[in-house]
């Protein structure tokens, strides 16, 4: 696929709340880009993950909260099943999380529409 094939349709957005930090949406990212299915679409090119700040205009105690959004780049699967594979990874994390370190980062998941919104 080249640059310019490249349209996101729809996607999921993971926002960590107040006791996530900007570790923590790494940490998750990088988990993410590890889960099957979520590797599989991700070596096909089939989907993309990025960390960004908030677009709705809310703000953390410590300045914008980042954000994880998962984006489809064509018609691969639905969106209900990027939205099951996005959950159950989330899911997993945040166990493994909890486990290792104090404070709960509670990982809110919703899907985008078309604008990425």
């Amino acid at each position: 696929m080249t640059e310019g094939d490249e349209v996101a349709v729809l996607g999921v957005r993971v926002r960590l709340g107040a006791g996530g930090t900007v570790d923590d949406v790494r940490a998750l990212k990088t988990w993410l880009e590890r889960e099957e299915p979520l590797a599989e679409l991700l070596a096909e090119e089939k989907l993309s993950i990025e960390a960004r700040t908030s677009t709705d205009g809310t703000r953390g105690q410590l300045g914008p909260d980042l954000e994880l959004v998962l984006k489809l780049l064509g018609d691969v699967v639905t969106i209900a099943a990027l939205t099951e594979y996005t959950a159950r990874a989330v899911k997993t994390w945040t166990n493994n999380r909890r486990r290792l370190q104090s404070g709960d980062p509670e990982p809110q998941i919703r899907t985008l529409d078309t604008d990425g919104e």
